[in-house]
């Protein structure tokens, strides 16, 4: 898989779509986490723009910069927390770097599909299960250690959201 080809991009999102283990196990580690931005901003970008035409009454260029911040952030947040579940728990440490990748490939797949409505139910546990095959096949992690990793980001990614939706229910403070 040469990544300087234009074609890098469908050929690694075939790959994780078709046959996510034998990816992870055989070709991750050639993938860098540059590459692997890469992958989650293209996805990221065709996610924000199909969302942001399906709310036609919103301002589509804010609604799309919203969506597209969100696509980008929460692989950057989640890969965050990961990486500190793993060095507060495990013996082994991970490069940032690699969980970051696996997040970013994840994420970079579900997209393609997310904007659909109520697609949420399907993307999000394909998207953990990815993140998960990645750990095991991709990081040699044991299933056991993926899945408590696994536990403890989605815990703190939860806590995350609610920690800030005061902020988004209330909205900006208005100046006196």
């Amino acid at each position: 898989m040469n990544p300087r080809r234009p074609v890098f991009y469908f050929d690694t999102l075939t790959a994780l779509m078709t046959r996510p283990s034998r990816f992870f196990a055989t070709r991750f580690q050639e993938v860098t986490a540059v590459q692997s931005l890469i992958v989650l901003t293209i996805s990221s970008v065709f996610f924000a723009a199909t969302g942001s035409l399906l709310k036609p009454e919103s301002a589509s260029l804010t609604a799309g910069m919203i969506l597209f911040a969100n696509a980008v952030g929460m692989a950057i947040l989640g890969s965050a927390a990961c990486y500190l579940a793993i060095a507060t728990t495990a013996p082994r440490r991970y490069a940032f770097g690699q969980l970051f990748s696996i997040f970013s490939l994840s994420s970079g797949a579900v997209l393609l599909i997310a904007w659909v409505p109520s697609a949420f139910f399907i993307t999000e546990p394909w998207k953990w299960w990815l993140i998960g095959t990645g750990m095991v096949n991709g990081l040699g992690m044991s299933k056991t250690r993926a899945a408590i990793t696994m536990l403890f980001t989605f815990a703190a990614m939860v806590l995350l959201v609610y920690a800030l939706l005061p902020m988004v229910a209330h909205g900006p403070v208005q100046p006196a």
